[in-house]
């Protein structure tokens, strides 16, 4: 046990004594040596060190010495708003609260819903309500999109955002359904802070330019959407802001977000068999409607447990975006086999299509997917032949129209790979092969077969395919004379986890060119010819390079994923 007198002296050592001389020329290198000195001047007295109090007095020392002192300006950019639009490292003062405001963008509106109905309850109303009112702005807030919330977060014009928001609370208590509040705003600055608090009150706003002679001004519509009541929270956006700002959100709010965060929202999905009319045939594809964006591995880890050729995730895109892009509704896309994410996928966009058609979730006849591969168009174009109802299998849709894809063509060029004649030939069964392209941007092999009939017949060998160079094989043939169609086609791609892929749109964008080549025309119906089987109609928009491709499909399943 160390003796009083060895605890003075370590305490006059450690704590009045000057441990290091500070470098009068700062600069980097006489600063990194001092650094290397101080450690090892720790590791010296590590030694002469005899209890745990001594040993605390030496790292509080250590840790003062190592830490550099904050000047006056530093301390006052902690606290001082940037300007917008300035790159500036986040201060000590805003990353206090980063868990917070993550907590806020992620958290799920349905839990915001339980929250609320929770404080319906007389005696919780009595216990605590504001928290409730907490509730409300929460949900509110929710509703703005991340890029606005940064700018109203970021925001010191709050007598601008306050001006506003009495202005539209006014709009929403004392005008009807059919009123649009007009609103002229000329700084493209302000007007996205006036689209954010139109957002936190569940309005629809729309800007539009309108001229006069040489001049153009900006006008901003705002009004009530359409059988959805405009919310008037107690807690106002400024409040709500500043409240944030004063850290209200690290006391009771944080404790119910921790609650209540913890599940994600069950979310839709349905089985749709694309590119045929009769359901079990065509093309499966499991098509999920997301209402927040999810992240690659819970997504590939979905599409393995559907364990079907493809899964696709729809997330709309935000009303404002839309706005900005006109009527027609617009959402991001995405295509995930068993193993692996794709970048274009014909019969999965088809299904998405028919799925936001069938279940009315578009009032539209047009919707824009924006993908890997760009922007994609889908159309709902009317069915002008007669239905044979008593073909009609439980799952279509009440109504009988056809899907048009708008997709890029897939250039095809002379293949002049590794892969020999008689290699590709022993994969595919010892067919004769009369001619091998290369697809420019999928990287498949066109293998071409002396007619339509070969085509079917093929019995491929699934383990010398994969040893094929390219990702997958695309065989075709001449239809047969008579049979309707132009051509045959099937698809392998056991790289991907799929060995035959039942009917697949995209493989049509490099044989539709192909066969335009050949028969010298830019309409065809093609046939693909797997167990499945699936009939496609295609044009080709040789001066734009694009390729139209029509179809039907039938929804044979739904249901909700529990994760």
């Amino acid at each position: 046990m160390a003796t009083p007198e060895i605890l003075q002296t370590e305490q006059d050592l450690l704590m009045y004594a000057a441990l290091f001389e500070n470098s009068k020329d700062g600069n980097v290198k006489s600063r990194g040596m001092e650094i290397e000195k101080k450690i090892e001047f720790l590791e010296s007295l590590a030694g002469r060190v005899s209890n745990r109090r001594s040993r605390r007095w030496l790292n509080d020392r250590l840790l003062m010495e190592l830490v550099p002192r904050l000047n006056a300006e530093e301390i006052r950019g902690l606290f001082a708003p940037p300007p917008w639009g300035d790159d500036v490292p986040p201060s000590p003062f805003c990353m206090t609260n980063v868990g917070e405001w993550d907590n806020f963008r992620n958290i799920d509106m349905d839990k915001e819903a339980s929250i609320m109905k929770s404080l319906d309850s007389s005696s919780t109303k009595r216990r605590d309500r504001l928290d409730a009112d907490k509730v409300a702005a929460l949900t509110a807030w929710h509703r703005v999109d991340s890029r606005t919330r940064e700018a109203l977060r970021r925001c010191y014009l709050s007598d601008l955002i306050n001006g506003y928001e009495e202005c539209i609370r006014a709009f929403v208590k004392d005008s009807g359904n059919g009123d649009v509040l007009v609103l002229h705003v000329q700084d493209p600055f302000h007007r996205l802070l006036l689209h954010g608090v139109c957002e936190f009150y569940n309005l629809v706003s729309t800007t539009v330019t309108e001229s006069k002679g040489r001049e153009s001004s900006k006008t901003t519509r705002i009004k009530k959407k359409q059988s959805v009541s405009a919310d008037l929270p107690n807690i106002t956006l400024s409040n709500f802001l500043k409240m944030a700002k004063e850290g209200f959100c690290s006391l009771a709010v944080v404790d119910f977000l921790r609650q209540f965060t913890m599940a994600k929202k069950p979310v839709r999905y349905c089985i749709v068999d694309a590119f045929t009319d009769s359901a079990f045939k065509g093309n499966p594809a499991a098509v999920c409607l997301l209402e927040e964006e999810r992240d690659e591995e819970w997504m590939q880890a979905v599409a393995r447990e559907f364990n079907i050729s493809e899964t696709c995730y729809l997330t709309r895109l935000s009303e404002s975006a839309e706005c900005l892009t006109g009527s027609v509704p617009r959402f991001r896309l995405r295509w995930f086999t068993p193993v692996a994410e794709v970048k274009l996928c014909g019969h999965a966009t088809l299904a998405a299509s028919h799925f936001l058609f069938a279940y009315n979730l578009v009032k539209s006849d047009t919707i824009e997917f924006l993908t890997l591969s760009g922007i994609l168009t889908a159309k709902r174009v009317p069915d002008t032949k007669i239905l044979d109802l008593s073909n009609s299998l439980n799952g279509n849709a009440p109504e009988s129209f056809l899907i048009e894809l708008d997709f890029p063509v897939d250039p095809v060029t002379e293949y002049n790979g590794p892969g020999k004649v008689s290699a590709i030939s022993k994969s595919l069964g010892g067919a004769s092969v009369h001619e091998i392209h290369k697809t420019t941007a999928a990287d498949d092999l066109i293998v071409v077969l002396p007619s339509g009939e070969a085509v079917a017949e093929i019995e491929p060998n699934f383990d010398e395919i994969q040893k094929c160079p390219g990702r997958g094989v695309i065989i075709t043939g001449l239809a047969p004379t008579g049979s309707g169609f132009d051509f045959f086609s099937r698809f392998f791609c056991p790289k991907l986890g799929i060995n035959e892929d039942p009917v697949c749109g995209s493989a049509h964008c490099a044989l539709a060119p192909y066969w335009s080549k050949k028969l010298g025309k830019s309409d065809f119906i093609a046939y693909q010819a797997s167990p499945r089987s699936g009939v496609l109609h295609l044009h080709l928009d040789d001066k734009n390079q694009r390729v139209s491709l029509r179809g039907k499909a039938v929804a044979v399943m739904e249901g909700s994923l529990l994760v």
